[in-house]
């Protein structure tokens, strides 16, 4: 199952806007969306860094035509888009699926990719002991996720006692992306709590942070915390001034990490044996 987030998001609000002057807006930015769409599909099936670099620099066009003052609602500003509207957020998130979709090894894979409720653990929470002996009280917990890569797996559950039967499905994150335009401390700390959490579901998870900009105050030190990495794409803190581009460098790195991820053996200790090292 694949769903773009930012083209649905604009496809939303071209159906629901009442305001004339935000109508314009929005067909400016599908038109050029529909643009970065078919500059996307000439690179299909490409994964090589001078494919990966092209696609940054698209991705780099069409993110300073749509960050253009005149589309966000902002002070002075009467018309345009604020930030809860998620016009400019989602632009990351679905270039997240257009990036990695191109993995070799995804290629036929009956998996999800997008924005998901990921999987991070489940418990029993019976009412009372009357009702224990009827339901299971088989509660799930999820986190929203901005992009991921994960499987959709059925639980079913029964009752000894009687016929009942309850299917629940959970979606299993083996690659979970949070997207941010910036990243300031307390966002990373809400990152930081969700990647435990995220991996008490599946501890073979990778999580990632790719952010435009990081706000976080250098004294926190994300080395021992259950991200794996955090990457910043423009390089910057958001208040540097000129603003940078997106760097191809980061994407390409980040490509690679993920690749790395999915071709490696995520549960093998008779190889870690072999090399003398059984903790990675």
């Amino acid at each position: 199952m694949i769903k773009l987030i930012h083209g649905s998001n604009i496809q939303s609000k071209i159906e629901n806007e009442r305001n004339e002057a935000n109508k314009a807006l929005l067909s400016e930015i599908h038109g050029e969306y529909k643009n970065w769409l078919q500059k996307i599909e000439k690179l299909k099936g490409k994964s090589d860094d001078a494919s990966i670099n092209q696609r940054v620099l698209d991705l780099n066009s069409y993110k300073n035509f749509i960050d253009q003052q005149k589309f966000k609602k902002e002070q002075g500003n009467l018309n345009g888009f604020t930030s809860q509207s998620k016009l400019h957020s989602t632009v990351l998130e679905e270039f997240m699926h257009h990036l990695l979709i191109e993995i070799p090894k995804l290629n036929g894979k009956n998996l999800n990719f997008g924005p998901t409720n990921a999987y991070s653990n489940l418990y029993f929470s019976p009412k009372d002991l009357d009702s224990f002996e009827n339901d299971s009280g088989l509660t799930i917990n999820t986190k929203d996720q901005d992009y991921a890569i994960s499987k959709e797996i059925k639980i079913t559950t029964s009752l000894n006692s009687s016929s009942k039967v309850e299917n629940k499905n959970i979606y299993v994150p083996v690659v979970s992306i949070e997207c941010k335009t910036y990243l300031d401390k307390t966002m990373y700390e809400g990152s930081v709590a969700t990647a435990e959490k995220i991996k008490r579901g599946n501890p073979y998870s990778l999580f990632l942070i790719v952010t435009e900009t990081y706000e976080v105050d250098h004294s926190v030190d994300p080395q021992y915390s259950e991200i794996d990495q955090i990457y910043i794409l423009r390089k910057s803190s958001q208040r540097s001034l000129p603003r940078h581009d997106i760097y191809a460098d980061v994407v390409i790195d980040l490509f690679k990490t993920v690749e790395s991820h999915l071709n490696s053996d995520w549960q093998n200790v008779s190889a870690r044996i072999a090399s003398g090292r059984v903790i990675k």
